[in-house]
């Protein structure tokens, strides 16, 4: 037995309770995505206006037809802000606003002056044009997930279009002033591909916020929170992962830093380990990999990079970290750093050779007086520390012989 118009909107009420449900028991758990809050919102204000409007389908008062349409409305609106906090993180307030008030008062002054037709035109036309702009934000975020958002626009821009019918009908029979609701197939129509979509909405918007949750679990537990940078495991990963070939890496060590910490506070030298994280990242280059061993011990693994580019490249490091000032309780200060160098000709997969080599080198770099870059080829005895001259932009090269055995 085929359902009814009623059935169907009492299908959606339902459905719509069901899905605002949803999206708040969500939030909860997870506390982070707000957008989720604006979903309910919006969905739980299209099923009480729906509910509305099937009373006012039973008595016709203008006054519940302006009440459920403007609740309709001002639910889809509060979607289009979930769409967009979901792409920037921000909830749109005053757009939410002007769409909801906008749209409200378009559709209730015919509608209270009597021209529940017209009234329901317009309604139709607003959702469209709503939806459809949803969609676009939604396509814009794309990057994200592009198989699971271009269905969500798809179904979006589906359920947008699906109010075109409706409005043409009305507009096409020119009945600017009805005795009772519309019912022919469009209305049929709509009421149905919304009753799917809004399904598929759902599960869509639920799983993407799924893995977006899942992707920042394993975000936090690849990072260092202090200075954003990898952890080691995270360094670990990525070098069997993603990368063959030859690769250097680079040892960093700050200097003196128990002297920072103690003398000027340890908010100071958690101050110096950011600065100096986010010079490191800045000066990785594209598919490097920065990352921050423990304490004020940092790595740069630099895929093809030969023994001299790696070297220069800490030297310029160095030298950026040596020129910021710093200040503590014990007033301004510098840090310097320590870089040891070393690097595989074949793969890079085998961390702990390289780590062994460039530790050797950084030892050397502190035994010969710290604030500089030590080379270890990984077949030769010796080190090539770079030193500056006095203005700062040139740089000496002394050859130091390890000591074996």
């Amino acid at each position: 037995m085929p359902l009814d118009y009623h059935s169907l909107l009492t299908a959606f009420v339902l459905s719509g309770c069901g899905l605002a449900i949803t999206f708040f028991v969500s939030w909860l758990v997870s506390r982070t995505e707000r957008f989720l809050i604006a979903w309910n919102l919006g969905v739980s204000f299209m099923a009480l206006g729906v509910l509305i409007y099937s009373w006012y389908a039973k008595t016709m008062s203008p006054v519940l037809g302006a009440a459920g349409y403007s609740i309709l409305l001002t639910g889809l609106a509060f979607v289009f802000g979930a769409g967009r906090e979901f792409r920037t993180g921000v909830f749109p307030s005053c757009g939410v606003g002007i769409i909801a008030v906008t749209s409200s008062t378009a559709m209730a002054v015919p509608m209270l002056a009597g021209y529940n037709g017209a009234s329901i035109v317009v309604l139709n036309i607003a959702a469209t044009v709503i939806l459809l702009v949803t969609a676009w934000d939604y396509w814009r975020g794309r990057a994200e997930a592009r198989l699971a958002i271009g269905l969500l626009t798809a179904l979006y821009i589906l359920t947008g279009l699906s109010f075109v019918p409706c409005a043409m009908v009305l507009l096409d029979a020119g009945e600017w002033r009805l005795s009772e609701i519309p019912s022919n197939w469009a209305e049929d129509l709509n009421i149905g591909i919304c009753l799917i979509t809004l399904a598929g909405i759902g599960a869509l918007s639920l799983a993407l916020n799924q893995a977006r949750l899942a992707r920042g679990h394993k975000r936090d537990a690849e990072t260092d929170p202090l200075t954003g940078l990898l952890n080691r495991r995270a360094l670990l990963s990525h070098i069997a992962d993603d990368i063959e070939g030859p690769a250097a890496l680079v040892i960093f060590d700050a200097d003196h830093f128990k002297i920072i910490n103690d003398v000027h506070g340890h908010l100071a030298g958690d101050e110096v380990l950011r600065a100096f994280g986010e010079i490191l990242r800045l000066a990785s280059p594209s598919k490097g990999l920065a990352a921050r061993l423990g304490g004020e011990e940092f790595a740069l693994v630099v895929p093809g990079a030969s023994l001299v580019t790696a070297s220069l490249l800490a030297h310029v490091v160095r030298m950026r970290l040596a020129k910021r000032r710093f200040t503590g309780n014990g007033g301004p200060f510098n840090c310097t750093v320590s870089a040891g160098v070393s690097c595989s000709e074949d793969a890079a997969s085998d961390f702990e050779t390289l780590l062994r080599d460039a530790d050797n080198a950084l030892y050397a770099a502190k035994r010969n007086g710290r604030d500089r870059v030590a080379v270890n080829s990984g077949k030769i005895e010796f080190l090539a520390n770079i030193r500056p001259l006095q203005d700062g932009h040139r740089g000496t090269i002394d050859l130091v012989r390890l000591k074996t055995g």
